[in-house]
């Protein structure tokens, strides 16, 4: 008697999985036993709900009977990873219809793939059966983050600011348990965390502190950031790396770690006007040309090679020409400082090496200036250096506007000759010494030897100049000055001192550079 019994317990049981297995196979298209005397339906016809989330669906039964008939829900999932709300048995009367919200709840991720779900109504030995389909969507994480406005060209003078937005469409309140930021290289990065507690990273990890704080249900919190850079760095975009991990409270399987990057655009202070103004990068061209101009002005104002303004007026007729050697010229010194820059910043202050070719900061410009500025005054002192000996030589053998008789004779000497063309300037006479090149001739008066009448130097001193004699005549008038018996002039009747004559009338005829005065 018990196993009869048995068997008519179980029988509605068997017939709501042959429904069920039915009403799969049609799609989810209701079906309904033969004489079923109730007609049910389910709304929507499917639904999507990520783990953990539940949705209300409305199921509909209606009487056609003229009798009252005593109604029981089942509902039967594909999956036990949905779960729905118990529906109480209850009656409907003739031609009742009736509704019963049933709240449908996918617990965990199951599959992955969408489930059906059916409902399957007893009916006074009669069932029907209706679905719907549960559709498989990812869990949404509990907090949303997304960085707003990012940063424009930071440097060390112009930090730059942000904002983080953290927020949440929970119904329930989440908490933010960690929030940790990796910034750019060679930067720091502030967050402003609820309640005002400033947090900072940079390029130590342990500097980094946590930020915890609470979120309201279906709210969103922004918060400050700042973000600067210390030293040197390398000019462009790099990303700030935010790491942000939240959970419902109570609830560990609903703990997520998000990610967010914010691009940071990094600078040195000024470089990018000055690369705007120019079109071309500034340690390009910046070294080399400062190189260029001071060692260009210091050899032609301050030794041996000046130029004459005559020289000069010349020149500005191709300034395009002057600038093309210029910039070519710097670029090529800019690539040699880039090798050499390293060495004098190790050598001399600050002490290190730094390479600006890599990573560079405010405080190089300052360094390349100096440094550029002492390379330019190198050369030029190498320039003095290499030219020591033309200047001795030029200084002991060539005559110069200004020398005195005897400082003349002396350079003359070198020359051996004590006879020079006779020429005129400016209706007065002089000897022709030297042609030099752009500037004119160099022209001497004739020395005058003044001695005592009688003295034998008279007749010496004609002996060596006419025998062509400049060292033994050099040195018997510089014995007789310093012994007093003889004094150096310059005649009268020529001009008054050696100078630098634009023009000469040349006469044919050579003339001694020393006479004896009447």
């Amino acid at each position: 008697m018990d196993g009869v019994r048995g068997v008519r317990v179980g029988l509605p049981r068997a017939l709501a999985c042959v429904f069920a297995v039915v009403w799969l196979l049609s799609l989810g298209a209701p079906v309904m036993a033969a004489e079923t005397p109730v007609v049910v339906s389910v709304a929507p016809a499917q639904i999507a709900l990520a783990p953990g989330r539940s949705a209300v669906v409305l199921v509909s039964l209606a009487n056609t009977t003229d009798k009252r008939v005593p109604v029981t829900v089942t509902a039967v999932a594909a999956e036990d990873s949905v779960i729905t709300s118990p529906v109480a048995p209850f009656e409907l009367a003739p031609g009742q219809s009736r509704t019963e919200a049933v709240t449908v709840t996918r617990r965990s991720e199951g599959s992955g793939q969408d489930v059906g779900l059916s409902f399957v109504v007893d009916s006074r030995a009669a069932s029907a059966v209706a679905g719907t389909t549960v559709k498989a969507v990812p869990n949404p994480p509990p907090v949303t983050v997304t960085a707003e406005a990012g940063p424009d060209r930071v440097n060390e003078n112009r930090p730059g600011s942000a904002t983080l937005v953290i927020g949440t469409d929970r119904e329930g309140p989440v908490r933010v348990t960690a929030l940790s930021v990796t910034p750019p290289p060679h930067t720091w990065l502030e967050v402003t965390c609820p309640g005002g507690r400033v947090a900072r990273w940079d390029e130590n990890p342990a500097t980094g502190q946590p930020c915890e704080f609470d979120l309201a249900p279906r709210s969103k919190v922004s918060l400050p950031v700042r973000v600067g850079t210390e030293g040197a760095v390398v000019p462009g975009t790099r990303p700030a790396v935010f790491r942000v991990s939240a959970q419902e409270p109570g609830r560990a399987e609903t703990a997520v770690s998000l990610v967010v990057t914010m691009p940071v655009t990094l600078e040195v202070f000024g470089e990018s006007d000055i690369l705007q103004a120019l079109g071309v990068p500034v340690f390009l061209v910046l070294p080399g040309v400062i190189i260029v101009l001071t060692a260009g002005f210091l050899v032609r104002r301050c030794s041996p090679w000046r130029r004459r303004p005559a020289v000069d007026e010349e020149q500005a007729g191709s300034v395009v020409a002057a600038a093309t050697r210029t910039a070519v010229l710097g670029v090529l010194l800019s690539l040699g400082m880039a090798k050499l820059y390293p060495v004098l910043t190790a050598w001399f202050w600050p002490g290190e090496p730094r390479d600006y070719t890599r990573e560079h900061a405010f405080l190089d410009f300052y360094l390349v200036f100096g440094y550029s500025f002492a390379v330019a005054t190198a050369i030029w002192l190498l320039v003095l250096l290499g030219d020591l000996p033309r200047a001795l030589w030029a200084a002991t053998h060539v005559p110069h506007p200004g020398d005195a008789p005897v400082v003349l004779l002396r350079k003359l000497s070198l020359r051996r000759s004590t006879s020079f063309p006779l020429v005129e300037v400016d209706d007065l006479t002089g000897v022709l010494v030297r042609r030099t090149r752009g500037e004119g001739y160099l022209v001497a008066p004739r020395v005058v030897v003044t001695t005592p009448a009688g003295s034998a130097l008279r007749t010496r001193v004609e002996t060596l100049v006419s025998r062509n004699r400049p060292v033994r005549l050099y040195c018997a008038l510089r014995w007789a000055v310093f012994r007093g018996r003889a004094e150096l002039g310059y005649r009268s009747s020529d001009i008054d001192e050696v100078l630098l004559a634009p023009e000469v009338t040349i006469r044919n005829l050579e003339v001694g550079i020393a006479q004896i005065g009447e």
